[in-house]
């Protein structure tokens, strides 16, 4: 769509970007002189201005853009679109002055709506709502589970809780290391694709509707369903199973889920006689629909000829940066406070999964040791920062381990935990690897630590202790995307009934949470400050 190659948009843009900012960073230099060549096709177009309607212009009176509707095929013009007259300057201001912009990728919008497209590697052989007989049924299923003391490898089949004959055998392989959903293999050595009575697909059975479905055989009274509970394929990337190339030398070993390491191969007479497991590709599609951050702000003409007489002070300059200001802190708030929601769910399914709880108590008399009774110690001030330390190096494994796509690189934090982390960095008895200033009037970043670049959010308060731990990977990765159409647009009308200047600014864009998984990409955590304080 953007008609050139990508050199060239940089070839174009990027001079523009360092000659108006200081911007160092070279992804960000990329991604923001793509927004400029979009921008400026959007801008070359011109604006469309209708005619008044008379008298004061009020919002009831201007005909809007109203909700995206994208058009039919021979419904003529019944589509929505325009654009605003706009100044580029202000964008590329809003865009450096932004500090949510370091911690999630930026994919630019070619215009008010858009449609992000993703895969999942799965394991297939079939599908869940393709028919079972004649092996179509898909090797490989998770549905979630109320209770769950299954051991892997036991057998039985599942009935729907309506019928009571639609029923499909399965082989109970181990729990989804993401969310603890049940994975089961779906036994086809009966020759009916597994399927027994009238069902031929796993929609037959878990139609999530009616009464929960029920276990029997090996697996009977040892798991439990809810009515609701729906079948789905199971991810290759982050719930891997052992066994599906290969389960030992007669290949008739038990499959294993994540946290198995049981996955031998089969011998060569076994794998001459055995067909290939087939995987497959799961693709979607995520509407995105450009929002809205709006604001304005008006000037008498005594202020701009006063101001600018006496003390040479230019008074919609002034304004306009104030506004974009303003913007640029709307969208910082909406950037983390997305963010740290996603690090929360993540941490609370690491617990639900894996129970483990990464919320720290810095009380020497709590229990401060992952599954360790409680124990008072000698401690001071620097050893209960080094505490908060080995927690936050923790979390920045749980983000890792969940993700699979590489290693955290940032976290926000508070002013009070940042307070400690920098007293910390001086700790010469056990020091750790650290970049951090100890001026106290630095803002974004305060350095880095452990390959993560540490942030302040100096809007959160003194009691928030809430550490937010990401990895802000590639476009293609999961996560937070930030999809600008108009960074920041600049309208300046002058008003009927005072005629003083008058300036509004809006800023449109989506943000997405893309992927299968997004939160694996986050990890937030509580800490609970000592008696006696931590700086």
């Amino acid at each position: 769509m953007n008609l050139i190659n990508e050199q060239e948009i940089f070839d174009t843009w990027m001079p523009v970007v360092e000659s108006k900012t200081s911007i160092e960073d070279p992804y960000k230099k990329k991604w923001l002189s793509k927004y400029c060549h979009t921008h400026s096709i959007n801008e070359s177009v011109g604006a469309h201005i209708g005619d008044g309607v008379g008298g004061f212009q009020t919002l009831g009176q201007t005909p809007g853009m109203g909700r995206p509707v994208a058009p039919t095929r021979g419904g003529g013009f019944d589509g929505s679109g325009d654009k605003f007259p706009s100044l580029l300057p202000l964008a590329i201001q809003v865009a450096a002055k932004t500090v949510g912009f370091d911690i999630v990728p930026v994919i630019p919008l070619p215009g008010p709506t858009g449609v992000l497209t993703y895969l999942d590697y799965v394991y297939a052989g079939g599908k869940v709502n393709g028919a079972g007989v004649n092996d179509h049924a898909p090797l490989l299923f998770k549905v979630p589970a109320l209770t769950n003391t299954m051991t892997v490898g036991d057998a039985g089949t599942i009935a729907n809780g309506d019928t009571g004959a639609d029923q499909v055998n399965v082989v109970y392989v181990g729990t989804s290391r993401i969310d603890g959903e049940v994975i089961f293999k779906v036994d086809k050595s009966l020759g009916d694709g597994g399927f027994l009575g009238a069902a031929t697909a796993l929609i037959d059975i878990f139609d999530g509707t009616g009464a929960a479905e029920v276990a029997g055989g090996a697996i009977g009274g040892n798991v439990t369903f809810d009515a609701a509970a729906k079948a789905s394929l199971v991810s290759a990337l982050e719930d891997h199973v052992a066994g599906f190339t290969g389960a030992g030398d007669s290949d008739t070993d038990n499959w294993g889920d994540n946290f198995s390491r049981d996955s031998q191969p089969m011998t060569r007479e076994i794998g001459e006689e055995t067909y290939y497991r087939m995987m497959g590709l799961q693709t979607f599609t995520q509407f995105v629909e450009a929002k809205t951050h709006q604001v304005g702000a008006s000037v008498t003409t005594e202020q701009i000829q006063d101001l600018n007489k006496q003390f040479g002070i230019d008074v919609v300059s002034m304004v306009e940066n104030a506004l974009v200001n303003e913007v640029s802190q709307s969208i910082n708030k909406d950037i983390l406070k997305r963010a740290f929601a996603l690090g929360s769910q993540n941490a609370a399914e690491f617990t639900a999964v894996q129970g483990v709880n990464l919320a720290l108590d810095l009380n020497s008399s709590a229990n401060y040791q992952l599954g360790s009774p409680a124990v008072t110690t000698y401690e001071n001030q620097m050893t209960i920062q080094r505490r908060l330390y080995s927690r936050i190096l923790l979390a920045a494994n749980v983000v890792a381990n969940r993700g699979r796509r590489g290693p955290a690189n940032f976290m926000v934090v508070g002013p009070m935990i940042a307070s400690a982390l920098q007293d910390l960095s001086g700790f010469t008895p056990a020091p750790f690897a650290n970049t951090f200033s100890q001026n106290g009037g630095a803002l974004y970043p305060v350095g880095s630590m452990a390959g993560m670049t540490v942030y302040v959010d100096q809007y959160m308060s003194f009691g928030d202790n809430r550490v937010l731990i990401g990895r802000k990977g590639g476009d293609d990765e999961p996560g937070l995307k930030f999809m600008p159409y108009m960074m920041a647009e600049s309208i300046q009308t002058i008003a009927e009934a005072t005629m003083s200047p008058k300036v509004v600014v809006k800023s449109r864009y989506a943000l997405v949470e893309a992927g299968f998984h997004p939160q694996t990409m986050y990890v937030t955590f509580d800490v609970t400050l000592p008696t006696q304080g931590i700086v």
